[in-house]
């Protein structure tokens, strides 16, 4: 009897964060790859086609769908998403992508810091040129309640994240 309480309170421990690990382990290389890819199209574009500066683009698709939306139906012909020529890095794309882009120094009119998600680490006072940063939100726990969110930029690729696991 006691072997077997000992063995159901492990369970009722380990069960739920083996779960919740393994859900959020699913997210994380489609956030690294679409992080990535964004990184890349963002520099091409700025050197081909954008004069110096980066492309902000809306958040897309609208919401998080846990179960996965087909980014070139929804997102694709979107302004901003279409002329940086994202190529999803799977076929069903489950958080949400958002570019935020600007400049500073001498080429721009302003020279403030962007302002960054709250919760994330915050820019630089001063830039030397051309900004951008991505967010990226995903329901993780498929409830439509707190959202993860990840943050990566220009001034610092290292990936950001808050909520992470809730």
């Amino acid at each position: 009897m006691v072997v077997v309480a000992i063995v159901a309170i492990l369970a009722a421990v380990v069960i739920p964060n083996w779960t919740r690990e393994g859900r959020n382990k699913k997210y994380d290389p489609e956030i690294s790859a679409m992080f990535t890819e964004i990184s890349v199209k963002e520099d091409q574009y700025k050197m081909e086609q954008g004069n110096g500066a980066y492309l902000a683009a809306a958040q897309c698709p609208g919401a998080p769908v846990p179960a996965g939306a087909d980014w070139n139906a929804a997102c694709n012909s979107v302004a901003g998403w279409s002329s940086i020529n994202v190529n999803a890095t799977e076929s069903k794309i489950m958080c949400t992508y958002e570019v935020q882009a600007g400049c500073a120094g001498a080429t721009c009119t302003v020279a403030a810091a962007p302002a960054v998600p709250g919760g994330f680490t915050a820019a630089p006072a001063t830039l030397a040129g051309a900004w951008f940063f991505i967010v990226a939100t995903c329901d993780m726990d498929a409830n439509g309640g707190t959202m993860a969110k990840f943050l990566m930029s220009s001034w610092d690729t290292k990936q950001q994240q808050q909520n992470y696991g809730s």
